[in-house]
């Protein structure tokens, strides 16, 4: 029998993408048995609620980009072998990747076995994984239009890939003003730290806020009125229908508030290898006008208030609307379409 193999990495940025295309597949008639997973450690922990055949690989990261790679060759060859004893095990027919550093072993094992390669890109400007891959056949399925660094004509565009419980609805009038604070799955403490200080500072009335600080990242000893804290939501559904205005870091998540038409005050993360990405997130939503970047406590905090200022008296809306189509189902034809050849 001929599987799909799912390769996804890391974080919940990249993991629950996957679990998302998975489900809207199952939806539309493949079967669960059909799929195999290859993760790591960390992206296990948000697909062992799933009743799939996963495989946990040790897959070597460079944190100095390409150059690490090539200094640890050895270390990318034994990941190779053994993920390709998989793929030839589980008779697999087609290859999905979400991006990070796995991108570039799902398409070279795709094209040495002559097996048909999707890939899946959520910033616009494409990470090393997916630049690599696509020099290999395939299709690089896109969340933003014109995204930048891959090369050219290898980028398909579809639209973000959405948490599938989440629904579009008309936005209900609420005595309440509500606003919704995430920093990714892993929570922010940069952004937690802004808040606190923001509440400590100001008394808000008639203002909730719900807060997702991140695992191991609450803080028992605030205490404030109209305020909940979440460590995790599973049901992200129920958090974005409360909420008016979302603050946030600006990775591939940021469009799912976008669809929804929930503006965002945008925080993005300023180290490592994703803050280029999260920066060009962010400006190209600011640039729509659909969100605000900020780049300091004092920043924050102006915004916010005027937002909260501006809702108060009834003044014209200071964020666009915006219309976007989502990637689910628009990846989901062309992986059926080849499954099914």
């Amino acid at each position: 029998m001929k599987k799909i193999a799912i390769f996804c990495v890391g974080t919940g940025g990249h993991v629950l993408p996957a679990k998302n295309i998975i489900m809207q597949l199952h939806d539309e008639g493949i079967e669960l048995k059909d799929f195999i997973v290859i993760t790591d450690k960390r992206g296990y922990e948000y697909l062992e609620d799933l009743s799939i055949k996963i495989y946990i690989q040790e897959i070597y990261r460079s944190k100095i980009g390409i150059i690490g790679y090539l200094l640890n060759f050895h270390k990318l060859l034994n990941t190779l072998i053994k993920t390709r004893s998989i793929i030839k095990k589980e008779k697999v027919k087609i290859i999905l990747s979400t991006g990070s550093y796995i991108s570039p072993i799902a398409s070279l094992l795709s094209f040495t076995l002559g097996i048909k390669y999707f890939g899946q890109e959520q910033n616009i400007h494409a990470g090393l994984g997916n630049k690599l891959s696509c020099l290999l056949p395939g299709i690089i399925f896109t969340s933003y239009p014109e995204t930048k660094n891959l090369l050219k004509n290898k980028g398909t565009y579809v639209g973000p890939v959405i948490n599938k419980d989440i629904i579009k609805k008309e936005k209900e009038n609420r005595n309440l003003l509500t606003i919704g604070i995430q920093g990714g799955s892993q929570g922010s403490n940069e952004i937690n730290h802004y808040v606190y200080k923001f509440l400590n500072k100001n008394n808000i009335d008639n203002v909730s806020f719900i807060h997702i600080t991140g695992k191991d990242k609450s803080n028992d000893i605030l205490n404030v009125k109209n305020y909940i804290q979440h460590e995790f939501v599973e049901n992200m559904n129920s958090y974005y229908s409360k909420i008016d205005l979302q603050i946030s870091r600006s990775g591939g998540g940021a469009l799912e508030a976008t669809y929804l038409g929930i503006p965002q005050i945008l925080i993005p993360f300023k180290h490592g290898t994703t803050s280029s990405h999260q920066i060009l997130n962010a400006e190209y939503l600011e640039n729509l006008g659909v969100a605000i970047i900020v780049n300091s406590y004092s920043e924050f905090e102006k915004n916010l208030l005027d937002f909260i200022n501006n809702v108060k008296d009834n003044e014209i809306e200071i964020f666009n609307t915006l219309d976007i189509q989502i990637g689910n189902i628009n990846i989901s034809r062309y992986l059926k379409e080849a499954f099914n050849e």
